[in-house]
């Protein structure tokens, strides 16, 4: 048997059932040729598929397996001598007794626990979280620091690692003070805003590519390659890994002295199937969607393609009518509009994943579908940024995100969903389109390099003695300048400094002005809010059209303003659909405007635009003598939403907000989240009001609390 009558064979039962024993000496053979290497893994992957089905010749098949490297598949109670020696090789230090690794896991753990710096490219499913964990079992190192891409990640790594919660303090958020070992879990931002980080030993970046691209993520991946900086000169080990990356800096395994580790050591096949047919593409996925009984993700462009595509299964009687969801269903229909699409969606099974939803709704929605109680999954790229999930078939509807094609890096990480380490030995990805050229993706590592597409707002936080001379030459204007301190723009991380000048410049043209409408401390009226954003967007903003669904200054402060009077995201949607010029179109529309300002302008962008603002007119106005205001009780105040700041950080632990004001009434008024954690803790549910979807979100978090 050829490879491709190997592969017939395996893909069904009858085919196994025929011929077991000619299918695994063809695969031996196979084995045996080191140039067929990839095509061995492959075929033996698809052959533990099957495994029951081969009855008493399931010992070759673990022979097979051992050969390939794939020892997490093996049975080690049927192992010759020989091959469980090799199977101990590959376990772990203080570690259960059923954890081991697969032959190319364990080459990059040796590496790592003899001191090197690895960055690791490895497909989905690799197993390359597993490695961190492993490490810090071994207990070598005191203080670790894992940068993840997205905050729902924090709280998915804070959960898989609660298991060392009783050897290290677990920190997630910025107010949480260390102790003596510690695991910190930041985002880029976390990281360069933390001030009290100890000496860190050991750190990881997960998906390193976003150290490269500066495009609209800019200020994220200024960001990112801040944090590597900062940790790196902290004096850490480092394990930067992400998929399916070919080429890193030229230079770089010299100059930081580390190893770079390309693989395509797969775990799980991906068997590629297009979607043709008759009928529109909306038809024919509901036509897809009525014959896959497997837990399903549905990649879509952008969240209003998630809306369609929710609505077309809905009304296509695709899914199965789940009682057990309906508690959610109905808590999303109170707390934010009865005929928004997610909550409708959930009680037929479907669920729903984009950037704008709030933190706990997406976790929550990962959960059920990871628990099989969610057949269905439609999703954006969001869900592709190393979030977990356990899904046999991917379903790649569109080939863009938003406007922009998809390329093939992007591809394969959607394609690398399908399939799972001991859930799917193979998964099946469906194609609506033709899938991209094959590239070879390259990741910049700007902090590295220093080329002239790298930011000024990066290499002002760059130690001189780290700058290269072309770099340094860049940064020479900033530092003869006398327009504002150089404390002061390096303060104001990811903002182009020469935007902060040419803000501070139009300051100094009318001093005394600036100085009767800046001097607030508190909380600004309303006409000092809007001075503020209209200083904001004109200078450091520099939007072309919109950003985040707002397009002006204007907007912007009416948003704030409307915010701080209507804490309650409910009565904002039903103000959204009011009658007008303006109005959403829809329930669905209006909701997500809602949710899109509070996570993209409220969590994130005006607090640190509010922050920059209020040190750069300090600077200016302080040494004229005039008077000046202090913007940060207001900058905290947007960012939780004009809430107990308690209540927004639970968000993260899978409690949404609503549920987090309720409990910081119940456990009183508290010094820091270390001090509201502790008091959760001890919180007896059953003896508080809640409803029942509150219940099962309490539940759930208080499981993994330190």
């Amino acid at each position: 048997m050829n490879i491709n009558e190997i592969r017939d064979a395996l893909r069904s039962v009858d085919g196994v059932s025929k011929q077991p024993f000619a299918i695994l000496q063809s695969i031996a053979r196979v084995v045996s040729n080191p140039i067929l290497e990839s095509a061995a893994n492959e075929l033996v992957l698809r052959a533990l598929e099957h495994r029951k089905y081969f009855g008493d010749l399931e010992s070759l098949l673990d022979a097979l397996a051992r050969s390939v490297g794939l020892f997490p598949y093996v049975d080690s109670e049927a192992l010759s001598f020989r091959d469980s020696i090799a199977y101990e090789y590959h376990r772990p230090l203080n570690m259960a007794d059923d954890f081991v690794f697969h032959r190319e896991q364990a080459e990059v753990y040796r590496r790592l626990l003899d001191g090197d710096n690895v960055i690791l490219s490895a497909p989905t499913s690799f197993g390359k979280s597993r490695i961190i964990d492993a490490l810090i079992a071994t207990e070598k190192f005191g203080n670790i620091a894992i940068i993840v891409p997205t905050l729902a990640l924090i709280d998915e790594t804070r959960r898989r690692l609660s298991q060392f919660s009783r050897r290290f303090k677990i920190v997630t958020h910025l107010s949480q003070k260390p102790d003596k070992k510690n695991i910190f879990i930041f985002t880029a931002e976390r990281a360069v805003a933390y001030d009290t980080f100890p000496a860190i030993e050991f750190f990881v970046i997960d998906e390193f590519y976003k150290l490269s691209g500066m495009s609209d993520e800019e200020t994220r991946t200024v960001a990112l390659n801040q944090a590597f900086y900062r940790l790196k000169k902290l004096g850490g080990q480092f394990y930067l890994l992400g998929p399916n990356i070919q080429r890193i800096p030229d230079g770089i395994e010299k100059a930081y002295r580390c190893y770079f580790y390309p693989t395509r050591f797969a775990t799980v096949v991906s068997e590629q199937i297009p979607v043709r047919g008759k009928g529109t593409d909306l038809d024919r996925l509901v036509q897809l969607c009525k014959h896959l009984h497997e837990p399903t993700l549905i990649f879509c462009r952008s969240p209003a393609r998630v809306n369609e595509v929710a609505h077309a299964l809905i009304g296509g009687r695709v899914g199965i009518n789940s009682d057990r969801l309906k508690p959610a269903s109905q808590w999303t229909s109170r707390n934010y509009h009865p005929d928004w699409v997610f909550g409708r969606a959930l009680v037929r099974g479907i669920g729903m994943h984009h950037g704008k939803l709030p933190r706990a709704l997406a976790q929550y929605v990962v959960r059920k579908f990871n628990e099989l109680e969610l057949p269905f999954l439609v999703c954006t790229s969001t869900l592709i940024e190393g979030v977990n999930t356990k899904a046999k078939n991917v379903v790649i509807f569109d080939n863009k995100i938003a406007r922009e094609q998809l390329d093939f890096f992007t591809f394969n990480n959607i394609k690398g969903r399908s399939g799972r380490m001991f859930e799917h030995f193979v998964g099946h990805v469906y194609l609506f389109h033709e899938p991209p050229e094959e590239e070879l993706p390259f990741v910049d590592i700007p902090v590295f390099t220093q080329d002239i597409d790298t930011p000024n707002s990066l290499l002002m936080q760059i130690d001189i003695d780290d700058l290269a001379p072309s770099s340094r030459e860049r940064m020479r204007k900033y530092e003869v300048q006398e327009i504002l301190p150089l404390s002061v723009m390096r303060a104001n991380t990811s903002i182009d400094p020469d935007a902060q000048i040419r803000l501070a410049r139009a300051l100094l043209i009318e001093p005394e002005k600036w100085s009767s409408v800046l001097d607030w401390n508190h909380v600004p009226t309303k006409e000092q809010l809007r001075i503020a954003c209209d200083l904001i967007w004109s200078y450091l903003v520099q939007a072309a059209r919109s950003k985040g669904g707002v397009y002006s200054a204007r907007q912007l402060a009416f948003k704030i303003w409307q915010m701080r009077l209507v804490p309650n995201p409910a009565e904002r949607v039903r103000k959204e659909l009011v009658p007008g010029r303006f109005s959403a179109k829809s329930p669905d529309e209006a909701v997500e405007r809602v949710l899109e300002f509070e996570r993209t302008w409220a969590s994130f962008e005006l607090p640190r635009y509010i922050m920059a603002l209020s040190r750069i007119q300090q600077a200016v106005l302080e040494p004229l003598g005039l008077r000046f205001g202090d913007f940060s009780y207001f900058a905290s105040q947007v960012e939780c939403h004009f809430k107990n700041p308690v209540a927004a950080a639970l968000d993260e632990y899978g409690i949404p907000l609503q549920l987090g004001e309720k409990l910081t009434q119940m456990i009183g008024e508290t010094e820091n989240l270390d001090t509201a954690l502790a008091r959760i803790r001890k919180i007896r549910i059953n003896a508080l009001k809640l409803e029942e979807f509150e219940y099962e979100l309490l539940s759930d978090a208080l499981e993994f609390l330190p």
